[in-house]
């Protein structure tokens, strides 16, 4: 693999990070309001520092994927950028995910309306990441094409919860001086959240694999591609192994206890939290291994 197309994959993986933390804040912030924790202005900066961020990214990707499709050296790379973005497909997907990444940036000087601009913000991005992936083979605006889109939005809400709410459960944001019924009842709201995201994320990521598997005759696993697949699979068990064990016996000893106001109700937090950072590393592993995945043939060519 060519260095230009490593610094690519990379800079992918942070942008999945981002885009999922982003998404992560938004669904935060609004379960804390659910749950009767108060708003935090810094949820609300975070998000759209994080959005900004994941402008930033793609101007430096777009440089990138200059240099490879003209083939000059990095530091040419301005001169094809103009071509790539007005006579390319990628420009066209890439100016669609980078106007949506301003919105959601742009969201932050919002106080009334910055969610839904975010949230428009972050579906325009993943639009924009999946007309430039795989899915963009079938054409715009084909049935393939918006299955990814949900996949990737899923993706983003399931492991950006889950990061997000480890960071904010660990001190960052939501201080254990909260009574203990509203702090159980945001990690209960961030349980089904996560389950109805992880099923949109099987059901739309079989769609794609059968798709993607469909293009070469190879067995799966004598592939780069496959063996990937596989490691990302592995992966998501074990982070669908953990939230299990925390929405079906950690939680609800969580939520008994926090609605007597036991004296075990800490360490029952404490076990619930210690879970869900386990689970957030794993699902950085996860979003890591998609932009991989992303800069990887299926065909193995």
């Amino acid at each position: 693999m060519e260095s230009l197309v490593v610094a690519q994959v990379a800079l992918a993986a942070v942008q999945n990070v981002l885009f999922a933390t982003a998404t992560g804040v938004l669904a935060c912030g609004a379960m804390g309001k659910r749950s009767g924790l108060p708003e935090h202005t810094a949820l609300r900066v975070w998000g759209a520092v994080l959005a900004a961020a994941l402008a930033i990214s793609a101007l430096m990707y777009l440089w990138l994927q200059a240099a490879v499709m003209s083939g000059s050296p990095l530091t040419d790379a301005g001169q094809a950028v103009g071509s790539v973005l007005t006579a390319s497909h990628f420009g066209l997907a890439w100016s669609v995910g980078f106007a949506g990444a301003l919105a959601a940036a742009s969201s932050g000087l919002l106080r009334q309306r910055g969610f839904l601009l975010s949230a428009a913000g972050l579906v325009a991005w993943a639009a924009g990441k999946a007309a430039a992936s795989h899915a963009a083979d079938a054409g715009d605006f084909s049935v393939r094409e918006a299955i990814h889109v949900v996949h990737l939005l899923a993706t983003a809400l399931w492991a950006g919860s889950v990061i997000v709410a480890a960071i904010l459960l660990r001190r960052f944001v939501y201080e254990p001086v909260r009574p203990p019924a509203q702090r159980a009842a945001f990690c209960a709201a961030l349980s089904y959240l996560a389950t109805a995201a992880l099923v949109l994320v099987l059901v739309t990521g079989f769609y794609n694999a059968v798709q993607d598997t469909a293009q070469t005759s190879a067995p799966l696993f004598s592939t780069d591609w496959g063996r990937l697949l596989a490691t990302k699979l592995v992966c998501v068990v074990l982070a669908t192994l953990l939230g299990g064990w925390n929405r079906l016996s950690v939680l609800p000893r969580l939520l008994l206890l926090a609605a007597r106001n036991d004296p075990d109700y800490p360490a029952a937090q404490r076990l619930f939290d210690s879970v869900l950072v386990v689970e957030a590393l794993i699902m950085l592993a996860v979003l890591g291994l998609a932009a991989v995945l992303g800069h990887t043939s299926p065909t193995g060519g």
